[in-house]
């Protein structure tokens, strides 16, 4: 298999010459030639990735089952606590064994490391639900109790295993690499490695994964907090490598896990790390549903009204689709914690004195429905007029067994735009599969690019394409092929939601325009597409069934609906490349455009010729310079961007910038640049204390090849758009902008 140096962006490129692994840039002095090498791979690099065999995701008793041995109890009872803490544990654990790999650590360490990582939550078994599932933040006190899970855990391990390297990964998997605080002695180099390794992969997965009290954060955005942190909450180099390791097709890693785990391991290790033999082999927890359980999840799913049921002690079991939409929460982070208005973006009406909290108590206390109405607040800040109507679920014995809480949307904005979007669909159909054309597809994403530009709710785009379609076509006929188009659109179809967008792209290529949705959000559902399309059988294929390629992303600052659509499709490009039938996510997210800061005279107004048209800034990036080049090779290609010149540490580009004011035609919106990107190594962080990297330095000078008076609002509109993207692309700041 072909080596491949990969960025945090999740792009793989071939190696450039020069350029080691797992080698920091900042420990080496500045080389201009070294720079100028990586430079000219801008123009002459070629994306080179063998097809990697990909092993189905089993469940997750049976990885728990044949990697923990006797101990998969313990991992059952964290299950019962807290669900999502053992799916994360068992996430983490599998990142956990892929960078050992990576590493080379030796069998021993190995298995160490992933039984340490499916237990290191275990002591919040001791944590009261109270605590768990407060959606809210955590009072001093309580923060405390949730520190000391680590030495809980210890503690329960330490009833069935004597193995000391294996408790103390678990011990100070959450200790800080630069930690100050009282009582913990260890500290740096001195910390286990498991506990190092443990603790940045841990952060890497909470921070990309949905919580009730805070967003996913994207892959880029993650691996930038993980290279922010090194040297004080981690082990600088190790998180260096961790945001190569993430970059390098994170799924073919795991999948290579996962093999490992079900049919390399010997019945005998799972259970090496523990000291007793008895006890009962744990069973299958997870039953097939009765039918009546998918009737009941469709109701849900395609009521309008947000429905959510909470038990006795107003915990949220069931949260469907209608409330996804309203408050922006997805079903996920809400199932679990308590009902707290305030953190599910319900508030009180002026002058009332109800809140859904009381309502939800007094329901349970006085077993009679309540109801009001209340505001919710969407994602774009607009706040709603809901009626909530919260009803008690009693049985034959004396009490409540939880509630029913149903959510109404009073607005009638909201019923008229539904009936204007269901009479606009039926002229913008496609006539095979009675999804939208290619033409409302333009219209639409034009439309969320704009209103993502001005500051409004950001939105995700999930291209995918049918896998070896000609195949189907040449063998079993034009009428299959038409099959196959036809249930994928329905499928897709199945999985949006209000204010979605499901269209034909042309042939077997559709597009999905998520709303409201970030990158991780959006890369969750391609998953659940991409399984549900392959477990689809297919009558005019035998019953068998066809797979798909996704490629997902999010809208950036700068975005055009060019490039966010170029950049998804090279994501798209880069699934298929890795192997087809997998989702790749490409993108760090939105961020605000920052605006010249530059100040003029208000007389100067009158002289044009006091203002230059030039635009020059400094843009700082925490990634290496090999990283930092990588990155540009995404923004020049989803740019179309044209490289004109490469010396030494610096490239020349003309790259065309657009913007949402000027004439009617296209073109009046936009305005072509020669940009002249210089790079350099930054001073190292002293908090890395000399063993980390340098961040890279982009010194940005943005000239318009035509200068006319007539455009000049639209220039700084065009420059600030460019400077944003490039801020985006490279994960950066800008630490200078150089006065006019």
């Amino acid at each position: 298999m072909t080596d491949t140096t990969a960025t945090s962006t999740g792009e793989t490129f071939l190696p450039t010459e020069g350029v080691l692994p797992f080698v920091s840039s900042g420990s080496a002095s500045f080389q201009p030639d070294r720079v100028s090498r990586l430079l000219v791979g801008l123009r002459d690099a070629a994306i080179a990735s063998q097809p990697i065999e990909h092993d189905d995701f089993k469940h997750e008793n049976h990885l728990a089952l044949v990697r923990l041995g006797v101990a998969t109890s313990l991992f059952f009872a964290l299950r019962v606590k807290h669900a999502p803490t053992a799916s994360h544990s068992l996430r983490v654990a599998l990142a956990c064994s892929a960078w050992a790999e990576r590493l080379g650590l030796d069998e021993r360490d190995r298995d160490r490391i992933e039984v340490a990582a499916l237990l290191h939550d275990i002591g919040k078994i001791g944590i009261p639900d109270r605590i768990l599932r407060k959606p809210g933040k955590l009072t001093v006190d309580e923060q405390l109790l949730m520190d000391s899970c680590g030495d809980s855990g210890c503690e329960i391990l330490r009833g069935c295993s004597a193995d000391a390297d294996l408790l103390d990964m678990i011990r100070y998997s959450s200790v800080w690499y630069n930690s100050r605080r009282f009582g913990e002695s260890l500290r740096g180099d001195a910390l286990p490695l498991g506990a190092r390794i443990l603790s940045i992969a841990n952060a890497f997965d909470s921070m990309t994964t949905e919580h009730v009290y805070r967003r996913a954060l994207s892959r880029e955005r993650a691996i930038k907090q993980l290279l922010d942190g090194g040297g004080t909450q981690f082990d600088p180099e190790l998180a260096s490598d961790y945001s190569h390791l993430v970059g390098q097709s994170p799924e073919a890693l795991q999948a290579s896990v996962i093999h490992r785990w079900l049919q390399q391991l010997r019945p005998e290790a799972a259970s090496e790390f523990w000291s007793t033999t008895s006890g009962d082999d744990a069973t299958q927890a997870t039953q097939g549903q009765p039918s009546n359980r998918l009737y009941y999840q469709q109701l849900l799913s395609q009521m309008h009204d947000g429905v959510a049921f909470t038990d006795n002690q107003a915990t949220i079991l069931d949260w469907n689709t209608a409330l996804e939409q309203m408050t922006g929460i997805t079903r996920d982070a809400a199932i679990g914690t308590s009902w707290n208005g305030p953190s599910l973006r319900l508030t009180a009406e002026a002058g009332s004195t109800e809140s859904a909290d009381c309502l939800v108590q007094l329901c349970l206390r006085t077993h009679s429905i309540q109801s009001c109405t209340m505001l919710v607040e969407s994602l774009s800040g607009v706040k709603i007029p809901v009626a909530v109507r919260v009803s008690p679920v009693v049985g034959s014995v004396p009490g409540a067994f939880g509630t029913i809480i149903v959510v109404r949307d009073l607005s009638d904005q909201t019923s008229l735009q539904r009936r204007l979007e269901s009479l606009h669909q039926q002229v913008t159909r496609d006539a095979l599969t009675g999804i939208a054309n290619r033409a409302e597809f333009d219209r639409r994403i034009l439309e969320l690019t704009t209103n993502a530009s001005a500051g409004g709710a950001t939105f995700s785009l999930i291209i995918c394409d049918i896998d070896h379609f000609k195949r189907v076509n040449d063998v079993h006929g034009h009428p299959a092929g038409d099959e196959a188009l036809v249930k994928f659109a329905s499928l897709l179809s199945g999985f949006s939601r209000e204010g979605d967008l499901v269209a034909r792209y042309g042939g077997e290529e559709f597009v999905f325009l998520a709303a409201a949705c970030n990158n991780s959000t959006a890369a969750a559902r391609a998953e659940l597409i991409r399984q549900a399309l392959e477990q689809t059988p297919l009558p005019s294929l035998g019953n068998a069934s066809v797979t798909a390629s996704f490629g997902v992303t999010e809208f950036q600052a700068g975005d055009s609906a060019e490039t966010i659509l170029a950049r998804a499709d090279r994501a798209l490009l880069r699934a298929k490349d890795s192997g087809r039938n997998r989702v790749i996510q490409l993108g760090s997210g939105a961020q605000k455009i920052e605006a010249s800061s530059s100040r003029r005279n208000w007389l100067s107004w009158f002289d044009a010729s006091d203002r230059r048209p030039d635009r020059e800034v400094d843009i700082l990036t925490p990634v290496p310079i090999d990283l930092a080049i990588e990155k540009l090779k995404g923004f020049i290609a989803d740019h179309d961007a044209d490289i004109l010149c490469v010396t030494e540490n610096q490239v020349s580009l003309r790259v065309t910038g657009t913007c949402s004011v000027g004439g009617r035609r296209r073109v009046d919106h936009q305005i072509t640049f020669n940009a002249l990107l210089t790079l350099s190594e930054a001073k190292q962080d002293t908090k890395n204390h000399g063993r980390g990297w340098s961040n890279t330095k982009v010194h940005v000078l943005l000239k318009p090849i035509r200068n006319r008076d007539r455009r000049r609002g639209e220039l700084r509109l065009c420059s600030d758009k460019v400077v944003a993207s490039l801020k985006s692309y490279l994960i950066g700041e800008i630490v200078e902008e150089f006065a006019e």
